[in-house]
């Protein structure tokens, strides 16, 4: 027969997590989960990456105050650095281990699962059943199928921070988030790196102006950037040969071009529940799969691969499941951020993504850090704040419409982005932003004084980026 739950959710990371305990109060949970508890942001993702990230920026703030009359010489242990790393990696496990999770009520069931049929499935030989399902199962790095390339000793983010010695080169291929974020910080606490993008330029999903400030202040920091540069093979050393015929050689390889969903073996077919040709869990907007029993969330079923985003859509998940109330999120007002120095946020559309849409109807105000008072005092020169409205449903550009997209590059770029998602998420006018008093001298007065350009004639139309049309 098996045990039953009143609902089942299979993998614990973020958005299993989430699920579980908003689920919680509900029914009876069983919560599946292979390793321990926490997936990948905790143990290989945001939390060591951001950790390192934070050392590093502390180290380079030392360095390069020398024209401030600031001047120390700074030994950097990585191997210490990679201690701590894995010290605060354990802290915050805790808040997610298994007997703080069987304290909350939650039945912790240890191993992969299988679905037998739509409505059980087994785990180490025990047969669990339920009427609702959560599946958050996570992504795993994927490595380009390169010639060569498997005979390397490659590192990903689930080992780069397992690291005992100090690298010689890292030679990191993909200039995404996490290899940018990677690229930085290593070569801030003295390693030597190259960093590998086939396409032009670096975070290519941001506008073109984020891109050339992360890439300059990457160069300054001495990472060695190559962009429109596609791998042919790996050859030992190890070397990579570019299609160029260009070789580069390293004491480590990083691959960080993307993530594969990790549903193989789950028996999905038995459930009914379909994947597209990556593995991907096909869902809808409620995160409901092919059996609408059954939800996926998270990196295995959906495109925006970000912790906050897993924790919210298995929260909604669980309470759709429960309800049967629709329980949608809005894709368009979720915030990202990549964490490099300075930071990039963003929230909604890029300018071309809105000229295309709305034309020249959309308008975009843009405010240099450099102009800034805050930029000033912190001697910050790279970055910016833009805005993007469109117009409204029935006032048009009135109030100068409403706010459909925003990028911050600053230092504290990923907290300026949160006024935008609000703003977005609520529905307001985006001239509001000016109409808000801004405490002064704070990071967050770009965004006023971007959003007062509307107001002053300064704004301009959207319009094509001749970057991306070429």
């Amino acid at each position: 027969m098996g045990d039953r739950y009143g609902m089942i959710v299979i993998g614990a990371g973020a958005g299993g997590l989430a699920a579980a305990r908003s689920g919680n109060s509900k029914g009876k949970i069983a919560l599946v989960e292979a390793k321990r508890p926490g997936g990948e942001c905790t143990f290989t993702g945001c939390v060591p990456s951001k950790t390192l990230v934070d050392v590093a920026g502390r180290v380079a703030r030392v360095r390069d105050r020398g024209h401030w009359g600031i001047r120390g010489d700074v030994e950097v242990d990585l191997g210490t650095v990679l201690r701590h790393v894995r010290e605060v990696v354990e802290e915050i496990a805790q808040d997610e281990s298994p007997d703080k999770l069987r304290a909350e009520g939650i039945d912790l069931v240890e191993g992969r699962a299988h679905f037998l049929d739509p409505h059980a499935v087994e785990v180490s030989g025990r047969v669990l059943r339920s009427e609702r399902f959560v599946i958050a199962v996570g992504a795993w790095p994927e490595i380009p199928a390169i010639q060569g390339l498997d005979g390397l000793p490659i590192l990903t983010n689930e080992t780069i921070f397992a690291l005992e010695e100090t690298p010689r080169h890292l030679a990191i291929v993909g200039g995404g988030s996490v290899g940018c974020e990677l690229a930085q910080a290593f070569a801030r606490l003295g390693v030597g790196v190259s960093l590998l993008e086939a396409n032009e330029r670096v975070l290519t999903a941001e506008e073109p102006e984020a891109s050339d400030t992360v890439r300059r202040v990457l160069e300054r920091d001495g990472v060695d950037v190559r962009t429109g540069m596609r791998l042919s093979q790996g050859l030992p050393g190890p070397t990579l040969e570019l299609g160029s015929g260009e070789r580069i050689g390293a004491s480590h390889v990083l691959i960080t071009t993307g993530r594969r969903p990790h549903t193989e073996d789950l028996g999905l077919e038995a459930a009914g529940v379909n994947t597209d040709e990556q593995g991907s869990i096909v869902v809808d907007n409620r995160s409901r799969t092919s059996a609408k029993h059954i939800y996926a969330v998270g990196d295995c079923a959906h495109h925006l691969k970000f912790t906050h985003v897993a924790d919210e859509q298995g929260r909604m998940a669980a309470r759709d499941a429960f309800s049967r109330r629709p329980h949608r999120l809005d894709n368009s007002a979720l915030p990202w951020v990549t964490f490099t120095d300075p930071e990039v946020g963003r929230v909604g559309m890029t300018e071309q993504g809105a000229y295309e849409r709305f034309g020249e109807r959309a308008r975009v105000a843009v405010m240099p850090i450099g102009r800034t008072d805050r930029g000033r005092c912190s001697g910050e020169r790279d970055g910016f704040v833009k805005l993007i409205a469109a117009p409204g449903r029935f006032m048009g550009t009135l109030g100068s419409g409403r706010l459909v997209g925003m990028t911050a590059v600053c230092s504290a770029g990923g907290e300026l982005i949160a006024e935008g998602a609000l703003v977005m998420r609520g529905g307001m006018l985006a001239g509001r932003i000016a109409q808000t008093v801004h405490a002064y001298p704070t990071w967050s007065i770009a965004v006023r004084q971007a959003a007062a350009q509307w107001f002053v004639g300064l704004a301009r139309p959207a319009g094509p980026n001749p970057r991306l049309r070429s």
